[in-house]
């Protein structure tokens, strides 16, 4: 008995040490130095009015900071390779309108930002050709009755649309699904969005150059009065793809010990996006 008690003993104080082994203090004053640069998210398309040029700064690290690094007075430049124009100055950052600059499928637009603090960003895109997708929806409702419970209904949702073959071609599905219902008092309509996204390239096509994708959702719409289902199909530029799985992939990881992904970036000078797409969409009514 003895024996056993001091055997208990020496494995606690072994997991003791083991466990202080794990900690590791690191001095302020070995810090890795802060370098302070812009970071850039934009996406552009011929599809809008005015295009957005969101700017802020990265952060420090290290260290206890009452107050956020901001990036400073923003002035910035597009460029389609003939024209450069000067950009407006917005409380997000930067911007530029249809008629001061348009954005045309093939073109190639440089941008370029400067900041009062000295700090600098550069960034290149082209802008996606607009393709005859054809897309096309349909759906599927199943019921299932389980004993003792309401019934409940789930919807498929079937999207296929062509790739154009010959080209490296990514895209960006967006879903939406609106509903509306009939209830008593003042407000008789009631409507709320469902969205899904899915981000793939076309290695996903078929020998016909088809692309398919299938979606659950539920609740079904069999309760509800009307209904649409609203697709947008994005075709985006390769840095778009790219931006957004290395975000899903840093943001959704299911191993918490693997090693950290950096988010991709094609800023020159700074960090964050600067891409582009081209859209295509269908409405499809329900109910």
């Amino acid at each position: 008995m003895k024996k056993y008690r001091l055997n208990k003993y020496i494995l606690l104080l072994l997991l003791v040490l083991s466990a202080y082994g794990c900690e590791k203090w690191v001095k302020f004053d070995s810090t890795p130095a802060f370098e302070q640069k812009l970071v850039v998210t934009s996406f552009i398309s011929p599809s809008d009015t005015v295009s957005e040029i969101y700017v802020t700064s990265n952060q420090r690290l290290y260290g206890f900071y009452e107050q956020l690094e901001e990036p400073g007075d923003l002035t910035g430049t597009i460029s389609d390779g003939t024209t450069e124009v000067q950009l407006d100055t917005t409380s997000s950052g930067l911007s530029f309108s249809r008629d001061k600059m348009p954005v045309i499928s093939g073109k190639t637009y440089t941008l370029k930002i400067s900041s009062s603090k000295g700090l600098y960003a550069e960034a290149v895109t082209t802008i996606p050709q607009k393709r005859e997708t054809m897309i096309k929806v349909d759906t599927v409702t199943v019921n299932q009755d389980v004993p003792g419970y309401e019934s409940s209904g789930f919807l498929r949702i079937s999207v296929e649309f062509t790739d154009y073959p010959g080209e490296k071609n990514y895209y960006n599905i967006i879903g939406k699904i609106t509903v509306f219902k009939t209830t008593p008092g003042p407000e008789t309509d009631i409507y709320y969005y469902r969205f899904w996204f899915e981000y793939i390239n076309d290695m996903k096509a078929s020998p016909d150059n088809k692309i398919t994708l299938n979606k659950w959702m539920t609740p079904s719409i069999n309760n509800y009065d009307s209904a649409f289902i609203n697709v947008s199909l994005l075709n985006t530029e390769e840095s778009y793809y790219m931006y957004h799985t290395s975000l899903n992939e840093f943001d959704r990881s299911d191993n918490p010990f693997s090693e950290a992904k950096p988010v991709y970036s094609n800023i020159e000078g700074g960090l964050g996006i600067f891409t582009s797409y081209t859209v295509d969409s269908l409405r499809f009514r329900l109910k």
